[in-house]
């Protein structure tokens, strides 16, 4: 979503922006001191940080010290965005720009290697292998970008977290229709972000079954919702995507990524294909990201 602005002198303006199913108002207000330099201001109402794109089309007696395109990081509350300096007090001041949201902290160095917990409760045997989507038949397999993981097996389980983060969307309204291709669009969802400004989703949820909100903070382990039941018959399944923005050819694009996974058999990556594996929690993997509140408070428990 591209929206162009424009201020002269002290304005505010309220921009709505949408990201799948979640809302995220955010307020933008420019604030001009008494030497005419502008402050741009972001209000950020959700529960996730946003990375907000600012291309500057024109200044009028403002300079940039910036530069014309910025990102900039809106953390929920109020940020400073950016201060555009005026050149002459007794000029007026006027500017031109583009902006663009995305949901999100972009960090560059996100790490990838972090493992993350199979999101079956513990102690269940299963098996995995990488999601193939819908593709032109003439492409190998091989040859076809990462999408996310399949987890499948014969037992009913609960789904839980994989990793510390703040739940950030859901659909769960849907009836059950799990298909191994990548076909997000019919099938019930939780997304949680995480510290590192990345994502993951767990796809292939039954209907009305969330045991969490958005917004709320879930640890590694912690029971999120329900399997939804077999629909060919005999195996349950639970797709898991783990996303992230990543900077290429000047912007932001938004790709999957595989990950280290922790079984009881062995540590391996989700872009894998393995059979008769058991989930296993570790203590030192469900504590790692905690801050010294929350641990008091999983001792305590």
């Amino acid at each position: 979503m591209s929206i162009l602005q424009s201020f002269k002198f002290t304005a505010i303006l309220l921009v709505l922006f949408s990201a799948g199913l979640l809302q995220a108002q955010v307020q933008i207000v420019a604030d001009q001191d008494m030497e005419k330099n502008l402050t741009l201001i972001a209000y950020n109402t959700s529960e996730i940080p946003y990375t907000i794109q600012i291309e500057f089309v024109s200044l009028e007696n403002l300079k940039s010290l910036e530069g014309d395109l910025i990102f900039k990081v809106a953390r929920p509350g109020k940020t400073n965005l950016v201060t555009l300096q005026s050149i002459y007090i007794n000029e007026k001041t006027s500017f031109n720009y583009r902006t663009q949201l995305f949901k999100g902290e972009y960090l560059p160095n996100a790490d990838s290697e972090f493992p993350y917990l199979v999101p079956f409760e513990k102690g269940v045997t299963f098996s995995m292998r990488r999601i193939i989507p819908k593709a032109n038949p003439a492409i190998l397999v091989e040859n076809l970008p990462y999408t996310g993981v399949l987890f499948f097996t014969d037992s009913p389980t609960q789904i839980c977290a994989p990793r510390k983060g703040i739940v950030s969307e859901m659909r769960m309204d849907l009836p059950s229709n799990s298909e191994e291709i990548a076909d997000f669009e019919s099938e019930n969802f939780i997304e949680i972000y995480h510290q590192d400004g990345t994502f993951s989703r767990l796809s292939g949820l039954k209907e009305n079954s969330a045991k969490v909100s958005i917004g709320e903070m879930v640890i590694p382990g912690q029971i999120i919702a329900e399997l939804s039941d077999p629909t060919n018959g005999s195996e349950y399944e639970i797709k898991m995507i783990q996303s992230r923005w990543d900077f290429n050819e000047n912007r932001l694009q938004w790709i999957n990524f595989p990950v280290k996974l922790e079984t009881a058999n062995a540590q391996l990556k989700s872009d894998q294909t393995a059979d008769d594996l058991t989930s296993t929690y570790s203590e030192e993997l469900i504590i790692r990201e905690m801050d010294k509140k929350e641990l008091k408070k999983y001792k305590k428990n």
